[in-house]
């Protein structure tokens, strides 16, 4: 699992386009989608208030990782959402995998089932890892279909902050 320069990872579907996002691809239009109430329910970033400098400071952190990418999400070359695998736990092989499209003008397009798609083909296939997990929260229906549709399934349930949550996992079969 070596990735001599994240820079150059770049994953395409038709109009979608995944590449690693770094401190000069934060924008107005990120911050500003990371701030919306409606945009993130669904998400732990709806407890905090984000400047550009918190988000530049989050992806400079995802950058220099060695177990995480943080992929912009863009449509039409539209920077219109992230879509993040890890950390990755390299002794079990295995990611956790989240994602936001940050536009409702975006969203029941396909395009995050897309993103998802490259992701785990990304994780599988690259990086050799053996299972990734999601989280959603159990009312996001939205999320579980875009999992269900790749082929991830049924974990466990779990609580956050008093609401239900489900995880659901994909394997990796040709391991």
């Amino acid at each position: 699992m070596k990735i001599s320069n994240k820079k150059k990872i770049f994953l395409k579907q038709n109009f979608i386009e995944l590449k690693i996002l770094y401190p000069e691809n934060v924008s107005k239009n990120y911050v500003d989608w990371m701030n919306n109430k409606s945009i993130v329910k669904y998400t732990e970033q709806r407890y905090y208030k984000h400047t550009e400098q918190s988000v530049k400071k989050f992806v400079d952190k995802k950058f220099k990782s060695k177990n995480n990418f943080l992929f912009g999400i863009f449509f039409h070359k539209k920077h219109i959402g992230n879509i993040k695998l890890g950390p990755i736990i390299k002794i079990r092989k295995t990611s956790d995998i989240s994602y936001i499209i940050g536009f409702k003008k975006y969203w029941n397009k396909g395009i995050a089932s897309i993103s998802v798609a490259l992701v785990t083909t990304f994780a599988f296939k690259i990086l050799k890892l053996k299972t990734l997990r999601a989280a959603s929260y159990l009312d996001n229906l939205g999320s579980i279909y875009v999992l269900k549709k790749n082929g991830y399934v049924f974990s466990r349930y779990s609580k956050i902050r008093n609401r239900k949550i489900v995880f659901l996992i994909k394997k990796n079969n040709k391991l």
